[in-house]
């Protein structure tokens, strides 16, 4: 617990530090510079948590991401971190740097205080979520005045299928990323489950604007299950609607 705590009073202080030698607010911390070497080198080999998360006898992945070539902009403490080679654990609920084979850096949203995270467009923020009792990363897929569509992560393993006269895997065991979506309101800390199908996502739509929503997903042949497509109801939903009031 002690070195645990120690690499995350290490990695605020660090990049702190950092920020100040780069352009003001922003830095690029790339693993295997002469920056990320001076600054990390072997503290975090020394204090680090050790190989990142595997089983070899669980086909798949506890990470979202399928490889670890991400680009990725961290805002912490009103500063802004460029980092490469990011990932995010879905089994232990963090962002995880890649340092090398043998080391990672944690980014826990509780301890270093993350505003958010954006990994390849996709916007993640902290949110307390009230089944672990702590502050996890739920990815916000959607935003305006009235309410926000988050989404988050979670990894489950299929059991697989023994051959029961010699006792080995005739299905090996995987893991599975299920994806859960919320409905969070700007004016309450509440998330609301919402699944991504045609009922639910004409209840976020007035009524006086539905037949119009609906016109607008046929003629473009939209899906309510797909998230992009959800994206463009919900802006072509906001866009009328402001339109309306400053009409």
């Amino acid at each position: 617990m002690y070195r645990l705590n120690y690499l995350f009073l290490f990695f605020t202080m660090t990049l702190g530090c950092f920020a100040q030698t780069g352009l003001p607010g922003t830095s690029r911390l790339t693993i295997g510079s002469k920056e990320s070497n001076s600054l990390f080198g072997l503290n975090i080999i020394e204090y680090g948590r050790g190989k990142t998360s595997s089983n070899k006898n669980i086909e798949g992945s506890v990470y979202l991401f399928k490889n670890w070539n991400n680009l990725a902009k961290i805002w912490l403490n009103d500063k802004i971190f460029n980092i490469d080679l990011i990932n995010y654990n879905l089994q232990n609920e963090r962002f995880e740097i890649k340092l090398d084979n043998d080391s990672i850096l944690i980014v826990n949203p509780m301890a270093n205080k993350v505003e958010k995270v954006i990994v390849n467009n996709s916007v993640f923020k902290s949110y307390y979520n009230k089944e672990l009792f702590r502050d996890t990363f739920f990815e916000l897929i959607w935003f305006s005045d009235d309410y926000s569509l988050l989404s988050n992560y979670k990894l489950k393993i299929t059991p697989g299928d023994i051959n029961p006269l010699t006792k080995t895997y005739i299905n090996p065991k995987k893991y599975i990323h299920n994806r859960s979506f919320y409905i969070k309101k700007s004016n309450g800390e509440q998330m609301t489950p919402i699944k991504l199908k045609k009922s639910e996502i004409l209840k976020l739509i007035d009524d006086l604007y539905v037949n119009q929503v609906k016109r607008f997903v046929k003629k473009r042949r939209l899906k309510y299950n797909k998230v992009s497509d959800v994206k463009d109801v919900l802006a072509y939903y906001d866009s009328i609607k402001n339109s309306k009031k400053k009409g």
